[in-house]
């Protein structure tokens, strides 16, 4: 839990309310005629540096942080529950950070949403490591930074990062075994697994906790697919062709049962190339990625003033690297409705959970 704050008056949170409105206006004026229309995304694009609000704050700033950290985490709420694009979440914690620096649960979980969610290990990286220089004395942040490094294989950096966390808290016989997977480069889910459990036994924040439950659950999707795969490639084999559900993998004795899938729904096999898939996380993908092509049409009709002819131009254009197709899915700009829709000739997806939600529960 977020350390206890030495005790507040009401007069200094309503002061602190009123410096970062003020101070909204000040750096946004052309917005104040749209507050009251403006989202909770626009209004974090409006904050400014946290080193530039903090001498203005006048001795507030720890209440000003506060009231940024309610508002990173309703953020992160929200598009967790949505579209599971994170593009501010670098520049919320950054400001957070500078207004308290010594706020190490901003750190931990900021770096985590940059780098898992809005995949941005750079802008993760150096979160972590201001921590690092504003806290030298904590271990849990030179931890996550070599956990983040080692998720991403940069062992070298990882095993550092590793050694330092161990020199701060040598009780802990775990952290300097990640040192030593680290420095053998021996990655691998077993290895997540341990470091994902270890950030599950030290964080007492409720949100960290569920990105570490949610990894762990990830991780046994992983590990199923292997499997499934596996027995997938064994009934090719026999058979000549893929089978067209994990049943029939069953049926055909290669597999004891189907595991259940860990987020509650189903696991598929495409019949093409035996590629298997947890239904929810592919769900999940193809939701992020209709999201993501449909905010890059939006810019090319900004700049272009017309609509792509279809999503290849904007490729042509620069504006995407690549178009992705995950599961075999196909992504294309509808004539009609002008947005962009995804579609798939595989058996055993049906696109409409792409619109369930991270929780495996809500649909829009």
């Amino acid at each position: 839990m977020r350390r206890a704050r030495r005790a507040e008056t009401a007069l200094s949170l309503l002061v602190s309310l009123t410096l970062l409105f003020g101070l909204n206006r000040f750096v946004a004026p052309a917005a104040e005629a749209r507050r009251a229309a403006t989202t909770l995304e626009q209004e974090l694009a409006f904050y400014p540096s946290g080193r530039m609000l903090k001498p203005l704050a006048s001795g507030f700033h720890n209440a000003l942080a506060d009231i940024l950290w309610l508002r990173a985490i309703q953020y992160y709420g929200e598009h967790r529950k949505t579209d599971l694009v994170f593009d501010k979440a670098a520049h919320v914690f950054r400001v957070l950070t500078d207004l308290d620096p010594h706020f190490v649960e901003a750190y931990r979980f900021g770096a985590l949403v940059v780098v898992e969610d809005a995949r941005d290990p750079k802008s993760g990286y150096a979160l972590l490591r201001k921590g690092i220089l504003e806290n030298p004395e904590r271990w849990e942040l030179p931890f996550d930074l070599a956990f983040h490094h080692f998720l991403q294989g940069e062992h070298g950096w990882a095993a550092s990062y590793f050694r330092r966390a161990a020199r701060l808290n040598p009780e802990n016989q775990r952290v300097a075994r990640f040192a030593a997977f680290a420095e053998k480069r021996r990655g691998g889910l077993d290895a997540s697994e341990e470091m994902w459990r270890e950030i599950l036994r030290t964080t007492e924040n409720e949100r960290f906790r569920e990105a570490a439950e949610a990894a762990l659950l990830g991780i046994q999707a992983a590990r199923d697919t292997t499997a499934l795969a596996e027995a997938a490639r064994k009934f090719r084999d026999r058979t000549g062709i893929f089978p067209r559900s994990p049943e029939a993998l069953v049926r055909a004795g290669l597999l004891a049962r189907v595991p259940p899938e860990p987020f509650g729904e189903r696991y598929v096999i495409h019949p093409v190339t035996g590629e298997v898939r947890s239904l929810f996380l592919l769900a999940r993908e193809v939701r992020r990625d209709l999201h993501v092509l449909q905010i890059v049409v939006e810019a090319f009709r900004e700049a272009r003033g017309r609509s792509p002819a279809n999503l290849e131009e904007l490729v042509v254009a620069r504006m995407l690297e690549a178009i992705p197709s995950p599961w075999g899915v196909e992504y294309f700009l509808d004539d009609a409705s002008g947005g962009v829709e995804a579609r798939s000739a595989a058996a055993g997806l049906d696109l409409r959970d792409s619109r369930r939600g991270t929780d495996g529960r809500e649909r829009a």
